[in-house]
């Protein structure tokens, strides 16, 4: 594999279907992801690739991308989301939907981040 292009369709290890988040300052995003504890595994000119335990998602960067919710969020499952939510408020980041019990089985909560793509962290409830 030659940097994030698989050797061929469906090449063992390779993560199909990563999601790719286009905004206007890139040294932003990935302040923002660095924060909340993905970590950086390379950066290129207006390109970066972070990960949260192995799941890749790819930051791009133009002037002209829009800033605003998008009806579109990537779930993370996490081992303690409490204790996510905690670190999040610490940094005084403000939630899009607060932590909570949902009906559909999860506990969780939603954070936009600089170009208002949507991350919901959660983890299943017993």
């Amino acid at each position: 594999m030659v940097g994030d292009a698989p050797d061929s369709v469906g090449g063992q290890g390779y993560a199909q279907g990563i999601v790719e988040v286009v905004g206007p300052d890139l040294d932003r995003s990935i302040t923002f992801y660095l924060s909340i504890g993905f970590e950086l595994l390379r950066r290129t000119d207006g390109f970066a690739v972070v990960h949260w335990q192995g799941q890749r998602l790819f930051l791009a960067e133009n002037v002209h991308a829009p800033v605003a919710p998008r009806w579109t969020n990537l779930r993370i499952m996490v081992d303690d989301v409490d204790a996510l939510w905690r670190r999040t408020t610490a940094l005084g980041i403000t939630p899009m939907h607060p932590i909570g019990d949902r009906f559909y089985g999860l506990r969780d909560f939603t954070l936009a981040d600089p170009s208002g793509f949507e991350i919901r962290f959660a983890q299943a409830l017993s």
